[in-house]
């Protein structure tokens, strides 16, 4: 309850915080851009047959900036009807690339997706699909449908290296820096993602983030009262119904609400996938310059989740091993009772419904603009994400008086006597649902002021953030026919007279504040110079709640980051950009916490890592034409205290245990280019191209190790000698193709993704190969009908989105990085354990087809 207390108070004090701000604006000419889209900022068609779209960024100081794509005024809801394109959902047919390209002006290396090409991709798209095609990115997921989230690199830089925020707010896990992108916007009320494939950006809030960011943005609500629906059905008895019911201006005020159900089985094994989605959008514009957005994304699913195999268990299976099993073994129910369940008994604990993702979370964000003078802007963004849910899981546990091989945390549970509300224990060998649950609250608050001095432009500014992170593990008794009582363990936990049966039992909380400052020069309309550092401080509370663990640990970290580049234009379409950036990540907190084997009470003591550094360095060159565009960069990147998530056999165990170790010094450069073009005979191409280089400048230390011909048993730390090795999923070409055809009423792309071969271990002793995958659409725009004097039905559209062409099920890329998979001979003469890599594979053949209308 005090938790949930402090949590309101702080949110009431960042609506507060803008509240003010609103009553002391002035109004004025000649506001500086908003931050977020504005009707004001869209110009309507010139005539019936082109409109005239205008690119540019909208970038404070080229920094994180609201949508770079200025859109026709129909989008957000004028009446123009242009040549038959879709401005309920957003087309215009006119984006560089079918919507792969906008005109940009960063000083870095930055790339965009838009609604000429999100609108036409399948809607159960989640955003690692939307941005698939971009230099250096690489996705892999077993789900074409985008349920089951998968895993993104960009540039080698792996998911837990990137920043993501949804209208100026951070959403990575606030503990370990992942991403889930399967519970966020609803395609339709996307309107644009934006990558900077480097260094964050000065004003980017995260801590966790050394390898880029990945900026998404909402679409406006329109000034048009109406709706939009579709639905869709496709392979493996899809289903899923959109609608957005728009409220029209009221006023200065406009809003908007979707939602969305999803249901989807599995395309390999049993199981299915269910998703509920609540999207709200509004805006009020009380005057010229002044702009309140509240943006609320609500999301409930609840996932069954495929298996990511290891190399040996494909190469017997084949794609079948990401299935689970379909049902418990005929022998699993024992003699001894309701709850007694033998997990001898056959593999009973790959019984699919043990495996299971339930999972809540709310993103409530305000991004705001005053104008507080002719020269004086002040943006602000009050944040709040909610997220409660677990990862499913099973652990088996003895009950005996002597021998005992269950423990919570160091204190064995040998003589508890575990019959509970008539539910017999069995004495030898017992299955019980054990899931990782998460409950995380999270407000915020990052504020802005910009200057405007003429030929400079001053921008100051403040993050604060505060995370409490609740995580634990519980252990229940399954019912009487085998399954989970509860997937979220609301009630059903084994309790003892000493608290709940935990496997894992600890809080974090997280405080955060950085302030910032930059300053952007304009040289005459030829060369902008942009200069700027954060100074960011993040101090970490880890409380282990577990018997016989360290009850404390703390970690504060602080960070000076400065950044520079430039960007000079010459001959009109032309200019050079480079830029040079630092960023740091903090040590993850699951690393600051012991944690304690079950079967043995061997503790894991918590590895207190340095933060991971980066320097960042690009050049490059854009030309932005009136009939293509192209961009080329060179970069390269030098990392110290590199961190990985991996498997490692410690001290007193036989078995991996899952840590972060310190990956020492590592080097990667690389080549990026893309291109395409504007429509030409309603043809619009794309094509990006990805070079990368890396190497790993320090050999890996282990405690996995034991002398040769020792046995088994692991003893001193020694070294593997990775110095000179590649990283782990950073493949060396990636290429994506794309071509858009649309004539206002047929329409269809072809897309095609190139990815080399990738390492899985450090050691580079196991991998994949390299793989192509094709995908397709085509579909059909009616015009607007009105039948038997019903009201009109703008724009009924059909299409069919088809994924992997040629049915490939193959290894995509890893999905358990290890250090190494054979056994290997240490720099001291040991012998390192192997733990094997396990991987993602690719889903086959699968169509969907959607149906959508305006009213």
């Amino acid at each position: 309850m005090n938790l949930r207390l402090l949590t309101l108070t702080l949110l009431a004090g960042t609506a507060l915080s803008s509240g003010a701000f609103a009553q002391t604006a002035t109004a004025g000419a000649g506001a500086n851009p908003p931050a977020a889209p504005a009707d004001a900022n869209r110009l309507a068609p010139a005539g019936p047959e082109k409109p005239i779209v205008v690119r540019g960024s909208r970038a404070q100081n080229g920094l994180t900036a609201a949508p770079t794509d200025f859109r026709m005024a129909e989008i957000t809801g004028g009446n123009a009807e242009v040549g038959g394109y879709n401005p309920l959902d957003g087309v215009t047919g006119q984006d560089v690339g079918g919507g792969f390209m906008i005109q940009e002006e960063a000083v870095k290396t930055r790339s965009t997706v838009t609604r000429d090409a999100i609108a036409k991709m399948s809607p159960t798209s989640n955003p690692y699909q939307m941005i698939d095609r971009l230099p250096g990115v690489v996705i892999t997921s077993t789900d074409a449908a985008g349920m089951n989230g998968g895993n993104i690199t960009i540039r080698g830089y792996n998911s837990d290296q990137l920043g993501f925020t949804i209208e100026g707010a951070p959403i990575n896990d606030s503990g370990n820096y992942a991403l889930y992108p399967q519970e966020y916007v609803d395609a339709e009320n996307i309107e644009q993602i934006s990558i900077a494939q480097g260094s964050p950006d000065l004003d980017s809030p995260h801590v966790g983030a050394t390898g880029g960011v990945i900026n998404m943005y909402m679409r406006d609500p329109s000034k048009t009262m109406g709706a939009f629906v579709d639905t869709s059905v496709g392979s493996h008895n899809l289903s899923r119904e959109f609608a957005r019911l728009e409220m029209g201006q009221i006023g200065d005020f406009r809003a908007y609400a979707s939602f969305s159900n999803y249901s989807r089985n599995h395309w390999e094994g049993p199981g299915a996938d269910e998703r509920r989605h609540v999207d709200f959008r509004g805006v009020w514009e009380p005057s010229n310059g002044n702009r309140v957005t509240l943006s609320i994304i609500y999301n409930d699913s609840i996932n069954d989740s495929y298996q990511a195999p290891s190399l040996p268990s494909y190469s017997i299976l084949g794609p079948a091993a990401v299935g689970y099993n379909n049902a418990l073994p005929t022998t699993f129910f024992a003699p001894a009772g309701p709850g007694a369940w033998d997990r001898t008994a056959g593999n009973a604990s790959l019984f699919y419904q043990y495996h299971i993702n339930p999972f809540r979370n709310l993103i409530v964000s305000a991004p705001s603009t005053f104008k507080l003078s002719e020269k004086v802007t002040y943006d602000v963004i009050p944040y709040f994400w909610y997220g409660f849910g677990n990862g499913g899981g099973t652990a088996s546990a003895t009950e005996s008086t002597a021998g005992t091989s269950f423990y919570w945390g160091k204190v064995p549970i040998g003589n508890f006597d575990w019959n509970q509300n008539g539910v017999v224990f069995n004495k030898d060998k017992n299955l019980l649902y054990d899931p990782s649950i998460t409950e995380t609250l999270r407000p915020g608050l990052i504020n802005k002021f910009n200057f405007d001095f003429d030929d400079h432009k001053l921008l100051l500014g403040y993050w604060f953030e505060y995370a409490n992170h609740r995580q634990t593990a519980p252990y229940a008794f399954l019912n009487a026919n085998g399954g989970v009582v509860d997937p979220y363990v609301n009630y059903g936990a084994i309790t003892t007279p000493f608290g709940t049966l935990e496997r894992r039992d600890m809080l974090t909380e997280t405080v955060t504040n950085m302030g910032f400052v930059a300053d952007t020069w304009k040289y005459d309309d030829h060369l902008t110079i942009e200069s700027g550092v954060k100074v960011v401080s993040i101090h970490r509370s880890v409380y282990n709640f577990l018997p016989g663990v360290t009850p404390l640990v703390t970690q504060g970290d602080l960070a000076a980051l400065p950044q520079a580049g430039f960007r000079y234009r010459f001959w009109t379409d032309h200019q050079f950009f480079g830029s040079i950036g630092t960023s740091f990540k903090a040590t993850p907190n699951f690393a600051l916490a012991d944690s304690v084997s079950n079967s043995s009470g061997v503790v894991t003591p918590y590895n207190r890592l340095a933060p991971e550094k980066s320097v960042t360095l690009e050049l490059g060159h854009r030309y932005q034409g009136p009939l293509f565009s192209t961009a080329l960069s060179i970069y390269g990147s030098h990392f110290i205290n590199y961190q990985q998530s991996t498997s490692e056999i410690f001290p007193g165990t036989t078995s991996p245990q899952s840590t972060t170790i310190n990956g020492g010094t590592v080097d990667l450069w690389g080549v990026a280019f893309e291109a395409g073009t504007k429509p030409i005979q309603h043809f619009r191409p794309y094509l990006s191209l990805n070079y990368l280089q890396t190497r790993l400048l320090d050999n890996l230390s282990t405690t996995g190790s034991v002398p040769v011909g020792a046995g088994t048993s692991p003893s001193a730390p020694d070294f593997l000698p990775t110095e000179g090795k590649h990283l782990p999923r950073a493949p060396k070409f990636t290429t994506g193709l794309g071509v858009d055809y649309d004539d206002g009423h047929v329409f269809g792309t072809f897309a095609a993704k190139y990815v080399s071969g990738q390492y899985s271990t450090f050691m580079n002793d196991q991998g994949v190969y390299g793989y192509l995958k094709l995908d397709a659409s085509i579909g059909y725009r009616f015009d607007n009908l009105a039948l038997f004097g019903l009201p009109t039905v703008k724009k009924p559209e059909f299409r069919i989105n088809l994924s992997n062409l040629t049915n490939r099920e193959n290894l995509s890329g890893p999905s358990g990085i290890q250090t190494n998979a054979r056994p290997t001979v240490g720099v001291y003469g040991n012998v390192i354990a192997a733990s094997l890599p396990t991987y993602y594979v690719n889903e086959g053949f699968a169509a969907i087809g959607t149906f959508s209308v305006g009213f």
